[in-house]
């Protein structure tokens, strides 16, 4: 082969190593965009945005609104031969009614090398969620189809290297006297799973059907990739990691590991800056190192992604990577939640000694007189231009930023709820209930009441959507009922009574049967239990309480008999029962239960330590129940611990 010829061959074998790692035919994935190469391409558990058209297809369901993106990369530039390697790609992506049935994506890539050779990439892709409500709703799915061709242009050198084989041989190069292109189909899968709110499992499939690209008769097929990919994502902070698996030139298993992250730094009237890395490595010496950088203002990102090759090519100045992406329609509500939020912040970034979630501003407060009237009214959106507007003559007072906070979270998705009482359904009057105490500060309640209404209404996203960040505010986590509890919330909380009760936690069961109490106060089911659950404890008085409130409601005479009778047992056991404390006052026990548990206190003084540290740990977590169960377990072992006395009074006031 002539010396042109050999240089036409080495070219041809330099496109097939353009890629970062180690490569193994044509079509190597090369990355898409630049947001995800700026990451390592570490995206399979992360496939939020557009480029999941290209690494896990299932990741085209998170997409709200529309997209568009387009793309150029440089690679390995400033080698000392001049090659250009290039890759250029664009991509649309459409939720389809409004994300229910999917998001539907098209794709278009192009590497080319110098003019001489080149791979083309169609996609048309699909990612859809499961259905809420249903026990597959964390789930995400997706599939990609592909058109695959590649080619080299004919020029000189290819003539000359047939000419020189017929010479010597009588054969001709089947590669450069064949076809010159060659065309196949393959395809993508893909899948998410959600574990909660932060963290998103994933795996993908590429290349599944490992189309043949031989340009002859010789087979050369598109090797499958496997990964899996696992990410953490806060407000304005991502984590991520894949394992990819991919099948070597010499029949082994390659394996690559590839840790990344991308922290956010937000602005109101700058945009959003963005920076991202990764760092790599796995068989046949794979070593990577990656940064990226983005910039984003209202509709438009601009993206730029870096990767120097690590102990592979040398003299080159690396690959180089910008995309610009667009999105089309208005906002989200999690991104308009999200603006008013870090809007309030900006305007009260002067306030001083905040001091937690809880410590919110009074709406009794004269300043906020005109304020309280909008909110009263149901007016959420003119409550918070209120607000807004008197917050510089309110600084400074720390309870004015999480009054902001909570407003606008409320304005976000309810900007009014203005329905005569009257006319308002079950979960209208509970969702009217807990924004009102919401707003006030009134954070377990208000939290039972908006989980309450979510259940009567599991259709609603908004109202879903907004008990997910009432819960983020207030710092406790939504009770919601499971997606397979065909019932709501009372039946819920009685039905996780009664499992506790099967078990002998008479304590546990009780303490769900109050929450429900706490909203539905005269349910009939829920007071007989608990007043059996106290009579169980031992607390024959409240026993009694709860069933002669529960004969007031019984209908039926013969339960009415029944429920006599019980309270009769009750009242005969008075003399007997253990030490509670009344509500709105202290524990009173017999003095000589005082006396046995002042004994018993120094016996167990280590266990009542473990119990007040593990009940503090529970109210610092906003998980009042279980920080009550601890102090209520103390005061059995010592009726006189006056720091366990004065904790469970505060969570009492707190819990009303």
């Amino acid at each position: 082969m002539t010396s042109r010829n050999g240089r036409l061959m080495a070219v041809l074998a330099a496109a097939l190593l353009a890629c970062p790692a180690a490569s193994y035919a044509a079509f190597d994935d090369l990355g898409f965009g630049a947001r995800a190469p700026g990451m390592g391409d570490v995206f399979t558990g992360v496939a939020d945005d557009i480029s999941s058209v290209h690494y896990n297809p299932a990741g085209l369901s998170n997409i709200e609104r529309p997209k568009a993106l387009a793309t150029h990369s440089l690679f390995h530039t400033g080698l000392s031969d001049g090659s250009n390697l290039g890759l250029s790609a664009a991509a649309f992506a459409l939720p389809l009614s409004d994300g229910r049935s999917g998001t539907l994506a098209a794709a278009w890539e192009e590497f080319s090398l110098s003019g001489v050779y080149f791979e083309k990439t169609g996609l048309l892709s699909w990612g859809y969620r499961l259905p809420k409500n249903s026990r597959y709703e964390k789930f995400s799915l997706g599939a990609s189809l592909k058109y695959l061709s590649h080619g080299f242009t004919r020029l000189d050198e290819a003539y000359n290297a047939v000419e020189s084989n017929l010479s010597q041989n009588g054969a001709t190069d089947p590669v450069l006297a064949g076809n010159n292109s060659v065309s196949a189909v393959d395809a993508d899968l893909g899948a998410l799973y959600r574990l909660d709110k932060r963290w998103t499992l994933g795996a993908a499939v590429l290349n599944a059907m490992q189309a043949n690209v031989a340009f002859g008769d010789q087979k050369d097929q598109v090797p499958m990739k496997m990964r899996a990919g696992a990410s953490f994502k806060s407000l304005w902070l991502l984590l991520a990691a894949d394992a990819r698996l991919q099948k070597g030139p010499d029949g082994k298993l390659d394996k690559q590991f590839i840790f990344a992250a991308e922290k956010v730094f937000p602005s109101l009237d700058k945009g959003e800056f963005g920076i991202r890395g990764s760092l790599g490595a796995g068989d046949r010496e794979f070593k990577q190192g990656t940064l990226g950088f983005s910039y984003k203002i209202q509709r438009i990102q601009f993206d730029y992604g870096f990767m120097m090759p690590i102990g592979t090519l040398k003299e080159t100045t690396g690959n180089h990577r910008l995309a610009l992406t667009y999105h089309f329609g208005s906002p989200t509500q999690s991104e308009l939640a999200e603006t008013e939020l870090l809007d309030q912040y900006k305007r009260l970034r002067e306030a001083e000694n905040f001091r937690g979630a809880r410590d919110t501003a009074s709406l009794d407060d004269p300043r906020l007189a005109q304020v309280k009237e909008q909110v009263e009214s149901e007016n959420f959106y003119a409550a918070n231009k209120l607000l807004v507007a008197k917050a510089g003559e309110l600084l400074p007072d720390s309870s004015v930023v999480n009054l902001t906070r909570r407003l606008a979270a409320v304005a976000a998705y309810f900007p009014s709820l203005s329905v005569q009482d009257r006319d308002k359904t079950r979960s209208e009057q509970l969702l009217s209930a807990g924004v009102q105490n919401f707003l006030r500060g009134r954070d377990i309640r208000a939290m039972k009441q908006l989980a309450y209404a979510q259940s009567l209404n599991q259709q609603d996203s908004s109202l879903s959507n907004f008990l997910d960040k009432a819960g983020e505010i207030a710092r406790i986590a939504p009770d919601r009922v499971p997606n397979d509890f065909s019932r709501g919330w009372p039946e819920y909380k009685m039905s996780q009574s009664d499992d506790l009760y099967a078990k002998k936690k008479y304590a546990e069961a009780l303490r769900k049967l109050e929450e429900l109490l706490d909203i539905e106060p005269n349910n009939l089911m829920a007071l007989k239990k608990s007043g059996s659950c106290d009579y169980m404890l031992n607390f024959f008085s409240r026993a009694m309480s709860a069933w002669e409130k529960a004969m007031e409601q019984e209908k039926d005479p013969d339960e009415k008999g029944k429920l006599g009778k019980m309270i009769e047992q009750a009242k005969s056991k008075r003399g007997q029962e253990a030490a509670w404390e009344p509500e709105g006052g202290a524990y009173e026990a017999p003095e000589a239960e005082q006396q046995q548990a002042q004994t018993g206190k120094s016996r167990n003084a280590r266990e009542i330590e473990k119990l007040y540290q593990a009940g503090a740990d529970y109210y610092a977590k906003g998980d009042y129940g279980k920080a009550a169960d601890a102090f209520r377990k103390i005061l059995t072992l010592d009726p006189q611990n006056a720091q366990a006395k004065k904790a469970l009074e505060r969570i009492i006031r707190l819990s009303r």
